[in-house]
């Protein structure tokens, strides 16, 4: 073996996303040496990370990893507690409820279900600590492929190659990474666009998220800091094509018109961005010397804000699996670790795209009898407080499905 074990593992994290980076860091904690490579330029030290139109849910277990990573103290102040969920079943926008129900965090003992964070402020957050921690990053450098050297690979970029014990894939649903590797993904193309961005509002949203279930997808508003609510906006293509195009005074029209019952009139807008939903789920996560995690392993609807959240969890379990191998004096590129990776992880990601692609579908269906459906669904978790119980703490802890996985 070419590496000493008393010697920090050579790791290579591909993705500057915050699952990457977030990955890049507890790597690093965990006793690694890390580089981490992204396509895109990466802002150097004091300049912004470029603004973003979205913010993401995140609950209590991936904050709980932001407290070790050292971070969330400072991004607590840019984000706001969500302390109840109201689910809203919708024949059409402006219509009368057809169910109602809300999900408070304080009914399984939590003052919060999470916080809404903004991404962008996330990522600088995470950079930072990178760069506290002695991590070597490289912005513009796209990765071209991964090659076996020896017992290591090597990560070959349009700059050179670097060679590595493990290397992370956290590049995408598009990952060069995956593809290098020749792990195969089910990609299921949507046909919807989510629109991200925020807005100010007249009534306080007291620090309840409200989630839409309407005829071409969900219309979600997050609390932000004071009347301001983050927004993603669920529609087909050319719906979301239309509506993205459209002038701030325009969009705002549009937005008020939905927006209005809820939380009163509409104020000042900020950045729009449009995001295509594709759902992915990676065949395998795990090749010799490397790993897949985030969306180069899946992504999923934004129903339920379990995406980011289920990326973070891949990090969790991870940096988990690392330091025990570390204080046993193992190889952190074990065969043994990696399997244990994709058998712990890979259960929980296919019931979780399991559940969140039929919601979604559901959702955006104007098919009466899944609409009936829809509704009655949600009527009955209103009407049976054990279930919702149920339903409240699957949110916040992992899922399987008995589903058998292949040896290596």
């Amino acid at each position: 073996m070419s590496s000493d074990l008393g010697v920090p593992a050579k790791t290579v994290v591909v993705g500057g996303g915050p699952a990457g980076l977030a990955a890049a860091l507890a790597l690093a904690r965990a006793g690694c040496a890390v580089s981490l490579l992204d396509a895109r330029p990466l802002p150097g030290p004091g300049e912004l990370v470029p603004e973003e139109g979205r913010t993401v849910a995140l609950l209590r277990p991936s904050i709980e990893l932001l407290e070790r990573l050292g971070i969330w103290r400072d991004l607590i102040a840019d984000s706001a507690p969500l302390r109840a969920l109201r689910l809203v079943s919708l024949a059409r926008d402006g219509a009368e409820p057809e169910a109602d129900v809300t999900f408070e965090a304080s009914e399984i003992g939590l003052s919060e279900f999470g916080w809404n964070v903004r991404i962008d402020r996330l990522r600088a957050l995470l950079l930072a600590g990178l760069r506290r921690g002695g991590a070597a990053l490289f912005g513009d450098t796209a990765v071209e492929d991964v090659v076996a050297a020896g017992d290591r690979v090597m990560v070959v970029h349009a700059r050179g190659a670097i060679e590595a014990d493990l290397v992370v894939a956290a590049d995408g649903r598009r990952s060069s990474v995956r593809r290098a590797l020749r792990i195969g993904a089910r990609v299921r193309p949507t046909g919807r666009t989510a629109i991200g961005t925020s807005f100010e509002h007249e009534r306080p949203h007291a620090q309840v998220s409200i989630e839409l279930h309407r005829p071409g997808g969900a219309f979600t508003m997050v609390p932000l800091p004071g009347n301001r609510s983050s927004l993603v906006w669920v529609e087909p293509e050319a719906e979301a094509k239309r509506l993205l195009g459209l002038t701030d005074a325009a969009f705002r029209v549009e937005l008020e018109r939905r927006v209005r019952p809820w939380l009163g009139a509409v104020g000042s807008l900020g950045r729009r961005d449009g995001y295509p939903l594709v759902g992915l789920v990676a065949d395998r996560l795990v090749a010799p010397h490397a790993v897949l995690l985030g969306e180069a392993a899946h992504a999923l609807s934004p129903v339920g804000a379990q995406g980011l959240n289920t990326s973070l969890r891949d990090v969790i379990v991870l940096a988990e699996l690392v330091e025990s191998a570390r204080k046993r004096g193992e190889p952190v590129w074990s065969p043994g670790l990696l399997l244990a990776y994709e058998r712990t992880r890979l259960p929980d990601i296919r019931a979780r795209f399991a559940v969140t692609e039929g919601l979604a579908a559901a959702v955006a269906s104007d098919l009466a009898p899944v609409r009936f459906a829809r509704t009655l669904g949600l009527r009955l978790l209103g009407a049976l407080p054990p279930l919702k119980t149920a339903v409240m703490r699957g949110l916040m802890q992992p899922m399987a499905l008995p589903l058998p996985l292949p040896l290596p």
